[in-house]
């Protein structure tokens, strides 16, 4: 009997313990409007053609390479853009995906990222075949939080710039938003 009140006692107490360490991680609710300017070069792109319903659609793979600027330190840095693009050749329309990530100036060597800042995922639409309105939905490191946000990008030849929260390069009402933390 006195066993079994011990284990009690002993357990309650490791309870007791384990909700106030969960209480005591549990951060506050923080936002942060954030914003960054971005330039990269295409480093790698395969594309492939097909004919469905009349409309030539062209499927683009690439890579680009740049960098980001921002008053947010997790957003600045260099900057590596993976996209997948599916483009109505006809119309001029179609679709963006892909990822974003930044790392500090000092540690990017070619073939060896350093430990990202911030990476996302992205998805956009394309309008007159060069100019890409989406999401960015991802997290920044140091200290830990979420990222989301409107960004806009257009394509000249083999160079994209655009804009992650800011109302460039076409002005719409472009928002982002560093957050964490719950009630």
């Amino acid at each position: 009997m006195r066993r079994r009140k011990h284990l009690f006692w002993l357990a309650a107490v490791g309870l007791f313990v384990l909700v106030g360490v969960a209480a005591a991680v549990q951060p506050n609710p923080q936002t942060a409007d954030v914003s960054a300017a971005f330039n990269a070069d295409q480093v790698r792109s395969h594309s492939r053609t097909c004919m469905r319903g009349g409309n030539t659609f062209r499927i683009t793979n690439a890579v680009w390479r740049g960098t980001s600027t921002s008053a947010e330190p997790r957003l600045a840095g260099n900057l590596v853009l993976s996209t997948r693009t599916v483009l109505n050749e006809s119309t001029g329309d179609g679709w963006l995906s892909g990822s974003w990530r930044t790392t500090p100036v000092a540690q990017m060597k070619p073939g060896k990222g350093g430990r990202p800042r911030s990476n996302a995922n992205l998805s956009a639409v394309i309008d007159n075949g060069n100019h890409f309105d989406g999401l960015a939905k991802g997290e920044v490191r140091s200290p830990a939080a979420r990222l989301l946000g409107n960004f806009s990008a257009v394509v000249n030849g083999t160079t994209i710039t655009g804009e992650l929260g800011a109302n460039a390069p076409v002005a719409p009402d472009n928002s982002a938003l560093i957050f964490r933390g719950g009630c």
